[in-house]
């Protein structure tokens, strides 16, 4: 079932961990399939560059597995909380990215230092308060800082990146990254000074 999508969660996987957006046995990645109460996510506890089509588990909207060998995602209930809040999303990718993350262990928001942060990510991304990984807590939290935006930093863990598909979930995790990267290297070059995109540019773009 869904093998078509199974193989491009895996091909995703990989493009993660060769990118460098990803590492080992963290992060996970899901798919909904809209109109049939189905989840495709990856599998609690194993290397996911070295997943294969058979280790995808399928879930229903309450998590409970559909198809599949392998224990969903220690991080289901993150996924299932954000289809269940965003019928405009249908992929999301939680990762472990080196300046995102260092970004959220830091409590750091990233503002809007170029516009493609309004114009792909929707603004500046915010970062979810704490709460212990895999609980509802951290879900709940995910959701908030995810209003209106394609990312959100986790405090102390990682980003997660939605999108209306898995290339677009994809497209706003790899722009997420690039942007925590920029801004770092800008706070140690003006000394915690980074000029932001005006105000008065931000509202225009939300306007388009």
């Amino acid at each position: 079932m869904y093998s078509d999508l199974k193989a491009r969660i895996v091909e995703v996987a990989r493009f993660l961990e060769e990118k460098g957006l990803n590492h080992g046995r963290s992060g996970n990645i899901s798919v909904r399939i809209p109109g049939v109460n189905h989840v495709l996510i990856t599998p609690s506890g194993l290397v996911k560059s070295r997943l294969n089509i058979g280790d995808i588990v399928v879930v229903d909207e309450n998590g409970a597995v559909v198809e599949g060998r392998n224990k969903p995602s220690s991080e289901i209930n993150l996924h299932l909380a954000i289809y269940r809040a965003r019928m405009d999303v249908n992929a999301v990718i939680h990762a472990h990215t080196i300046y995102a993350t260092a970004l959220a262990v830091a409590r750091r928001p990233l503002p809007v230092i170029i516009e493609e942060a309004v114009l792909i990510l929707g603004g500046d991304i915010r970062v979810a308060e704490f709460a212990p990984y895999g609980t509802t807590q951290l879900a709940e939290n995910a959701v908030r800082a995810l209003e209106g935006r394609k990312s959100a930093l986790l405090a102390n863990h990682g980003v997660v990146s939605i999108g209306e598909s898995l290339e677009d979930a994809v497209e706003a995790l790899v722009l997420t990254e690039r942007l925590s990267q920029i801004y770092v290297l800008s706070e140690l070059l003006t000394n915690g000074r980074t000029p932001l995109v005006p105000d008065q540019a931000v509202t225009r773009l939300l306007r388009k």
